[in-house]
C-alpha cells in the first residue's frame, strides 16, 4: 500500500494521490486540488468556520457541511490565484485555535471522497483479538461489527490515512481501509410533468405505468401476487412510511447514518420513496401505485442524506455495509441498491458476500444494483459478481442514451459485461413525499422518476414476485431467471445471448415468474 497525501496537524502535503488494496487490487484515488476538509474542535462557532474560510481564500458560501461527520468542505473561488489547497499549504505554522486536522478530498468521477475519524479492518482469524494490532495507535474506540470485523475510531488529530499505512502490512490483516465519506452528485430533478387522463381511466394507466405494461408484470400479477414473508430491502434516503401506498408495505427500518430505527427521510429526500413504490407499494386509489412486487413486505433502511435541497447525497461505505449486514440478518430476500459509484470497499464487498451467501437461511439473498447513469462503465458495487447490475432502457425498448429517442439527452445508462439486465428506467410513475415535500410539491407521486434508480427497483420488485411464486429458489436461481427470462430487446446486437448496454434483454415479470413455477 502506497500512503501518498497527509496533512496531520498542518504538516506539508508531498504527493496528491493516495492509493489502497481492496481484494488485493490497487485502487488510486486522485485529490481535488480546489476541495479540502476541515475538521473542526466542536462546538465550533459559525464565526471560526467563516474567519477560516476567509483566510485561506476559500468561497464561504460555497462550503459543505458534514454535521456528523464534523468536516467542513471548503471550495475555490472560480478566479481564485490558486486552489484552496494550496492555500491551505501557505498556512503551514499558522494553524487556528479550533481547527483540528485538515485532510485531503479525492476524486471518483463526480464523486468526491475523504477519510473520516474512523478506519474499517478485518481480521484473517475472527478470534484473533484486535487490541495487539493497535497497541501503537491513538484511537477513542473499538466497535465490534462481528465476523471478526472492527470499526475503529482514531483520536481527532490521527491521521486516518498514515494509519492504514502503518497497519497495513500485518498478516493478522484480512483489509484495513479508512472509512470514506462519499459526496455525491444528486440527480438533477426534472420538471414535474402532468397529464390530462382522468384518474383511473384506461389512459391514465397506460400514460402512468407503461413499465408495468412493457414487462409484462401485469400479467403477472393474474398469476401471483406479492407474498408479504418477502422482504425488499430499499438502501437509499429513506422511506416515507406515511404514504397511502407504501405504509402498509413498510414493516421495519434502520438508520446506518443515526444507528437507530427511524429512517424517515429529510423532506427533499424522496429518492427513496420513489424507488420504494416502484418495488412493492400497493395502490390507495386511482391515482395510486403499484409496484411489481406489490404484496411483498419492504424493510425501510437508511444509509443516505443529504442536508438541504439539491444538496450532495452524503453516505459512508462503513454506513453501507453495516446496512447491508442489517439487511440481510433481519430477513430481507432481495436488496435494492439504486446508488453507485462510491468507493470502493474490502467492508461493502465483505458484507455483500455475505448476504448473496448466508442470507435466507443459507438460500442467499438476491442483491439487485444500479449500474450508474453515467455512459460509460458501471462502477462499484454493480461491478461486483453475484449481483444483477441493472441497466436503464427507453419506452421504446432501446438501451437509454444520450441520443436515445425519448427527450432526456443530460443522461445515459452506464453499461458493461457485468449489466446482467435493463428495466424502464424513463419517466416511472412512482410515490413521493406527502404533502409538498419531496419531488413533486404539488402532490403525493412523481411522474418523472428518471435513471438506472428507478430501473433498479422495478427489478427487485420482479426479484421478489419470482420469490413469491417460488420461495425455494436460491438467491442465484433467481439471479439466472430474472436474465433467462429477459426479452432481446431493442435494435443491438446480442452476441451469445447478451449485450454490454441491455444485459440479457429486458426485464419480462410474466416470463420470470413462469420460469419460477
Amino acid at each position: 500500500m502506497a500512503h501518498q497525501w497527509w496533512i496531520n496537524h498542518w504538516s506539508r502535503r508531498y504527493v496528491v494521490d493516495y492509493e489502497y488494496k481492496v481484494n488485493g487490487q490497487t485502487v488510486r484515488l486522485a485529490e481535488d486540488p480546489d476541495l479540502v476538509g476541515v475538521r473542526y474542535l466542536e462546538p465550533a462557532p459559525h464565526s471560526l468556520r467563516a474567519a477560516f474560510s476567509s483566510s485561506v481564500g476559500a468561497d464561504v458560501t460555497e462550503r459543505i457541511e458534514i454535521p456528523n461527520e464534523k468536516f467542513t468542505l471548503l471550495k475555490s473561488p472560480s478566479a481564485a490565484p490558486m486552489s484552496v489547497s494550496d492555500a491551505v499549504d501557505a498556512a503551514v505554522g499558522k494553524r487556528p485555535a479550533g481547527v483540528v486536522r485538515t485532510t485531503p478530498v479525492f476524486k471518483l468521477g463526480e464523486t468526491r471522497v475523504l477519510a473520516t475519524d474512523r478506519i474499517l479492518l478485518g481480521m484473517k482469524d475472527p478470534a484473533t483479538p484486535v487490541s495487539g494490532l493497535l497497541k501503537d495507535v491513538n484511537y477513542e474506540s473499538i466497535t465490534p461489527r462481528g465476523f471478526g470485523e472492527y470499526t475503529v475510531t482514531l483520536a481527532p488529530d490521527v491521521d486516518p490515512l498514515a494509519t492504514v499505512q502503518q497497519l497495513a502490512p500485518s498478516e493478522e490483516l484480512a483489509y484495513i481501509e479508512p472509512d470514506f465519506v462519499n459526496l455525491m452528485v444528486k440527480p438533477a430533478l426534472d420538471d414535474v410533468s402532468t397529464d390530462d387522463a382522468a384518474p383511473g381511466s384506461e389512459r391514465a394507466y397506460a400514460t402512468r405505468h407503461y413499465a408495468m405494461q412493457l414487462t409484462a408484470a401485469d400479467q403477472a400479477w393474474k398469476l401471483v401476487t406479492g407474498n408479504p414473508a418477502i422482504k425488499i430491502a430499499v438502501l437509499d434516503d429513506g422511506i416515507d412510511t406515511r404514504h397511502l401506498d407504501l405504509r402498509s408495505s413498510v414493516i421495519a427500518g434502520y438508520d446506518a447514518c443515526d444507528k437507530d430505527n427511524f429512517q424517515e427521510p429529510n423532506a427533499w429526500d424522496g429518492h427513496g420513496t420513489a424507488c420504494a413504490g416502484l418495488a412493492a407499494a400497493l395502490p390507495n386509489s386511482d391515482d395510486g401505485v403499484r409496484g411489481i412486487g406489490g404484496g411483498c413486505s419492504i424493510l425501510a433502511v437508511r444509509i443516505a442524506y443529504s442536508d438541504r435541497p439539491r444538496g450532495v447525497w452524503t453516505t459512508s461505505t462503513g454506513q453501507i455495509a453495516e446496512a447491508v449486514d442489517w439487511s440481510w440478518q433481519n430477513g430481507a430476500s432481495v436488496l435494492s441498491n439504486s446508488w453507485s459509484s462510491t468507493s470502493a470497499s474490502n467492508a461493502v464487498i465483505a458484507a455483500f458476500g455475505r448476504a448473496l451467501t448466508h442470507g435466507r437461511g443459507g438460500k442467499g439473498c438476491v442483491v439487485v444494483v444500479a449500474a450508474g447513469n453515467r455512459p460509460g462503465p458501471v462502477g462499484f458495487p454493480s461491478s461486483l459478481p453475484g449481483v444483477i447490475c441493472v441497466a436503464a432502457s427507453t419506452p421504446r425498448d432501446e438501451p437509454k442514451t444520450p441520443s436515445s429517442d425519448d427527450g432526456e439527452d443530460w443522461w445515459g445508462s452506464s453499461y458493461g459485461p457485468e449489466v446482467l439486465v435493463a428495466a424502464p428506467g424513463v419517466k416511472n410513475y412512482t410515490t413521493d413525499i406527502t404533502g409538498p415535500a419531496g419531488y413533486n410539491p404539488g402532490g403525493d407521486y412523481y411522474p418523472g422518476f428518471n435513471g438506472t434508480s428507478s430501473a433498479t427497483p422495478l427489478v427487485a420488485g420482479a426479484c421478489a414476485l419470482v420469490l413469491s411464486a417460488n420461495p425455494t429458489l436460491s438467491g442465484a436461481q433467481v439471479t439466472a431467471i430474472i436474465a433467462q427470462s429477459a426479452d432481446k430487446a431493442g435494435s443491438v446486437p446480442y452476441v451469445n445471448g447478451r449485450n454490454d448496454q441491455m444485459g440479457h434483454g429486458r426485464l419480462n415479470v410474466l416470463k420470470a415468474v413462469q420460469l419460477a413455477t
